[in-house]
């Protein structure tokens, strides 16, 4: 995951958590508050509600007292249950009439719901429901005839339906006949004004009505009031207000969620350019460090990349100094390998040439006339071995002196193909139709960085050992090179043969130079093939077939030989040679 990719996720990480965190605190504290309101409302219209009951209590109080006491209907109704001596049903059709009208025309005047003129038995003589007129009510005979004077109005329950009301009631009692008016005033009415005033539902509970329980949609609290005594409210708030707060907060939230979220991406954007340039750029330059000669690298885009930057530096030099250290080693190291192997393969062709002169010269002393034919034989002996000495020092020359890598952009199935059909051709050439075969199967690889030259003799020198392996012990020698990737930034190449494999004594000498188990090889065609390959970063490997015959396989990295200096080549006497140009 690149550093842009990481900083895209952080900030809208960051934004959305931020966001979220803001939001879902804003949405609480607004639900708190919200809720908090609903009880204020509530308590509001308690309050409100108590005023306008107590003072609705005492406007009633004040009002029904003058009536009995000054007002002429009542006196009049009182004259004529008197003429009548208390029989309701006796009194004149006249009269009757007239209360009928008088009583609803003082109910409107006096501002009463409900105004009713009752005799001292419970028969109604006038009232705002005309229908009632005649009937006699128990409950309004029991109130008129009680001789208890009533403190306070008292909450009368509701009837067919209506809404409880405020009642009260006045008598006249002269000459052992009584007659009362009861008025009443529903409170629904009440209730409705205040509850639109605040916001708030009320509705009077009659009897052992309980309230309803608050759900999602409605708040409901139970109130309950002194005067008039016994009155119970259900105020309810509803929620959609809430709700529809909630709404817009989260509609809210979200639209400035996502506005930060594109802000944040943008800012990360901006800052994932500033901080990724400079750090591309100083790749590319340390690539180009790696893929060429160690030189110093500049950064741009902070302090921190120009601290980066003169670290590398200072890396590179002192892996440089190192190098060279450790070349110098390993020169002194080589020079001591290098006289030991070339003493131990010259020392094997001097003892014949020396036994030769020697007999050479025992014959001349004692004049053997066998000096003659002999003669012959010595100098043939002689010169055989100094050309196998000779040899022995052009090929170790040859090893000494191998030039550094000059890399190049190459084709390497191209390279791999020039060397197969190369050997294939000249295979045909020399050998039957079931003879020695050699193939390439290879898959799709990326141009790497090296010697075109030193690659076609790794190859050359590979494809050879194994078509003289295979050739010296079977019929159909066969040798299959195999090129492919090894991973995002290495190529694999693998030559297999079917010949008889590696000894098990000469693996652990494999790649060092003379070791050899044919009768004409040096044993520096292995050693070769495995500084080339570790000169271009790579690596050589051997294993055994799985059914017989030896594996090579030399993986090369696709950006080609590492920037550490090589240590210079050696010729035979062990003093530095001069190097190529890369």
């Amino acid at each position: 995951m690149t550093l842009g990719t990481r900083l895209l996720l952080a900030f809208g990480l960051v934004a959305t958590l931020a966001t979220a965190a803001v939001g879902l605190s804003m949405r609480r504290a607004a639900r708190e508050i919200l809720e908090a309101d609903f009880d204020d409302r509530i308590e509001a219209a308690y309050r409100g509600a108590s005023q306008e009951l107590s003072s609705e209590v005492g406007e009633l109080r004040d009002l029904l007292g003058p009536l009995c006491a000054h007002d002429t209907f009542v006196d009049r109704a009182h004259l004529e249950l008197e003429r009548a001596r208390g029989d309701a049903a006796a009194i004149d059709s006249g009269a009757r009439i007239a209360m009928r009208y008088q009583v609803p025309e003082q109910a409107r005047a006096l501002g009463l719901d409900e105004l009713t003129l009752v005799a001292g038995d419970g028969t109604l003589l006038g009232s705002t429901d005309v229908t009632r007129i005649g009937a006699k009510e128990p409950r309004l005979a029991a109130l008129v005839g009680s001789k208890k004077k009533l403190e306070a109005p008292r909450l009368a329950a509701g009837v067919d339906g209506q809404s409880p009301s405020i009642e009260v009631y006045c008598t006249l009692e002269r000459g052992g006949v009584r007659v009362g008016l009861v008025g009443a005033r529903r409170i629904a009415p009440l209730l409705q004004r205040i509850g639109d005033a605040y916001g708030v539902r009320l509705v009077a509970l009659e009897g052992k009505a309980s309230v309803p329980p608050s759900n999602d949609a409605e708040v409901v609290r139970e109130l309950r009031f002194g005067q008039p005594e016994g009155l119970r409210l259900a105020a309810t708030v509803s929620r959609v207000r809430l709700t529809e707060g909630l709404a817009r907060l989260d509609a809210a939230a979200l639209a400035s969620g996502v506005t930060t979220l594109m802000v944040a991406l943008a800012i990360a954007v901006l800052i994932a350019r500033s901080l990724t340039r400079p750090i591309v750029a100083l790749a590319k330059e340390t690539r180009e460090v790696v893929g060429g000669e160690p030189r110093p690298v500049t950064a741009r885009g902070g302090r921190e990349l120009e601290e980066l930057a003169a670290s590398f530096n200072r890396t590179i030099d002192e892996l440089t100094a190192m190098r060279r250290r450790v070349a110098a080693t390993e020169r002194i190291a080589a020079r001591r390998e290098v006289a030991r192997k070339v003493a131990h393969e010259i020392k094997n062709p001097l003892a014949p040439i020396r036994a030769a002169v020697e007999t050479l010269r025992r014959l001349r002393a004692r004049d053997d006339p066998a000096f003659d034919d002999y003669f012959d034989e010595a100098t043939r002996t002689v010169l055989d071995e100094v050309h196998r000495i000779a040899h022995i020092v052009q090929e170790f020359t040859k090893f000494s002196r191998l030039p550094p890598p000059s890399p190049e952009r190459l084709d390497l199935a191209a390279v791999a193909q020039r060397v197969v059909a190369l050997h294939a051709s000249s295979v045909e050439a020399t050998a039957p139709a079931s003879g020695p075969r050699v193939e390439l199967q290879a898959e799709p690889v990326p141009e790497v960085l090296a010697d075109r030259d030193q690659l076609i003799q790794v190859l050359t020198n590979l494809v050879q050992n194994g078509l003289e392996a295979a050739s010296a012990v079977r019929r159909d020698p066969r040798v299959v090179v195999t090129l492919g990737p090894a991973g995002a930034d290495k190529v694999r190449i693998v030559v297999r043969d079917n010949g008889p494999g590696v000894s098990k004594e000469m693996l652990p000498r494999l790649f060092e130079p003379y070791a050899t188990s044919k009768d004409k090889g040096t044993g520096l065609g292995l050693a070769i093939v495995q500084r080339i390959v570790f000169e271009h970063g790579g690596e050589i490997t051997y294993r055994e077939a799985t059914k017989g015959g030896a594996v090579f396989e030399v993986v090369l990295p696709v950006e080609g030989p590492p920037l550490l200096e090589k240590p210079p080549s050696m010729d035979v006497t062990g003093t530095e040679a001069s190097r190529s140009p890369p």
